[in-house]
């Protein structure tokens, strides 16, 4: 699943004679301006639990799956895989893939810290003594990075319909 499908579509001139539907990406900077610019808009924090995808959130919150794509515009999401947080499952396919094996991942550092938490090379890392170092392996670095996804924001439920029409007439373009 991907957002680009609500996108609206242009044509591309590929040569002289030939044009390729494109999808308008330069809708994004749209929703972006009518999200930050809507009189009233207001956002709760939520947590995507393990496994947990956006129609299944759009239902719980909005009485509706329908509005998974709200949720991931009104989030900077998208792509699905890339940008939304892997369940625990996915998670550790998505280590063994990239570093081969977990206990890979979990011995391989990634940064070297001081005690600022300013980034340094394992030269100053190691003239450092133990309480003014530390260091991040890249299955921490990864594990934070997809913690930090799973921290969304809602849109409140009374304003959903009125942005939605919104939303839909700045998607709805045609072809040009």
């Amino acid at each position: 699943m991907s957002i680009f499908t609500q996108y609206p579509k242009i044509a591309y001139k590929v040569d002289d004679y030939n044009f390729l539907k494109a999808i308008d990406i330069t809708v994004v900077s749209k929703i972006k301006n009518y999200l930050t610019d809507y009189r009233g808009i207001s956002f709760s924090p939520y947590v995507v639990e393990d496994g947990e995808k956006p129609d299944f959130i759009s239902f719980e919150f909005y009485d509706n799956p329908g509005y998974d794509w709200i949720i991931l515009l009104s989030n900077n999401v998208h792509s699905i895989y890339d940008e939304w947080p892997r369940s625990s499952a996915a998670f550790r396919e998505y280590i063994i893939e990239k570093y081969g094996s977990t206990t890979n991942a979990m011995s391989t550092v990634k940064y070297y810290y001081d005690a600022y938490d300013n980034i340094i090379d394992v030269q100053e890392y190691t003239s450092l003594s133990a309480a003014n170092r530390r260091s991040e392996t890249v299955y921490e670095w990864e594990l934070e990075l997809n913690i930090d996804k799973s921290k969304i924001k809602m849109i409140n439920k009374s304003l959903i319909s009125g942005i939605e029409t919104g939303l839909r007439s700045i998607m709805s373009k045609p072809i040009v």
